[in-house]
């Protein structure tokens, strides 16, 4: 079922004729600039490294040889309990949400609704963000931060939260945060989504969410700044594409692969319950890019481990 979804823009930037000013993007994947830690060349796991959130036998997150198996983890990495979803800045910075698994004993209510930063440089992981929210987490629904994307052309990081939704209620919001200063700038209000990104189109830069109560998902433009204008839109649902699921959209990657534009859409099953959280991924859906519709084209869909 489809939501109504509002948009509270913040400080919008005008044009000489009083629309919002939308920018001059150049068109492609808006995170292409997102460095490597530096503090990986410190480790002596080797090059081929990947930051692992499996957590299959430890808490946090780790840095994982993906040939020899070797992983490091530092001893700040589980201080936030169980983590979901992370991103890289330009400089290397990891920022991280804590989510909850099966059980609530690493991860309260009460700080879920945080961004952790782990220092490129140092390698040391510490709060760095408490999202403004409706409603703190709860017993009933214990979810916060849920997803994360950085946006290099404005420096933004993108975050969407579920704290102080209800099952009957939207209390969620998409913020986007200044990097540099760490400050909120512009809030989405009453809108549940798990997964967000974004990608430079070629009218515009688009935020794209997937629904956490729906498999819908939708898009938003953003102006000059990165804030959020009331162009929204729906893009598709899962449910609806060839053997499609009623699943939500957890992550969002865009790519330029042979000259075409590609998105993949990764799902999760997700009911604001702890266990389905913790079910195994499933599916990856695969997307080219229409400029001349400035849409995105179903191609298929594959078990991510199959990948």
């Amino acid at each position: 079922m489809r939501k109504v979804m509002a948009v509270v823009v913040v400080g919008v930037l005008l044009s000489a004729c009083g629309k919002p000013d939308m920018g001059n993007f150049k068109p492609g994947v808006a995170n292409a600039c997102q460095a490597m830690p530096a503090f990986i060349g410190k480790t002596g796991i080797g090059a081929q490294v990947a930051i692992d959130t499996q957590q299959r036998g430890y808490t946090g997150l780790r840095l994982l040889n993906v040939q020899s198996g070797q992983a490091r983890q530092h001893p700040s990495w589980d201080d936030a309990g169980h983590v979901g979803a992370f991103t890289r800045d330009r400089a290397g910075n990891i920022y991280v949400a804590p989510t909850p698994d099966v059980s609530l004993a690493e991860n309260p209510p009460a700080l879920q609704n945080r961004i952790y930063k782990i220092d490129a440089q140092t390698g040391e992981m510490a709060l760095w963000l408490e999202l403004p929210a409706v409603a703190p987490p709860s017993q009933s629904n214990p979810f916060g931060t849920m997803g994360l994307f950085y946006d290099c052309d404005t420096s933004s990081l993108y975050a969407s939260s579920l704290a102080g939704s209800e099952p009957r209620q939207a209390h969620g919001r998409i913020y986007r945060i200044d990097v540099a200063s760490g400050q909120v700038k512009a809030q989405l209000e009453a809108t549940d989504a798990i997964g967000v990104g974004v990608f430079n189109g070629a009218e515009h830069k688009r935020l794209y969410f997937g629904s956490a109560r729906s498999s819908d998902v939708y898009s938003v433009a953003l102006d000059a700044h990165g804030d959020f204008t009331d162009d929204l839109r729906h893009e598709f649902a899962l449910a609806t594409l060839p053997d499609g699921n009623s699943t939500s959209v957890r992550k969002f990657e865009f790519a330029e692969r042979q000259g075409q534009y590609v998105m993949q859409a990764k799902e999760t099953e997700f009911g604001f319950r702890l266990l389905a959280e913790n079910n195994p991924r499933k599916r990856v859906y695969r997307f080219t890019y229409q400029a001349g519709d400035d849409r995105w084209q179903f191609v298929d869909a594959q078990l991510e481990d199959k990948l």
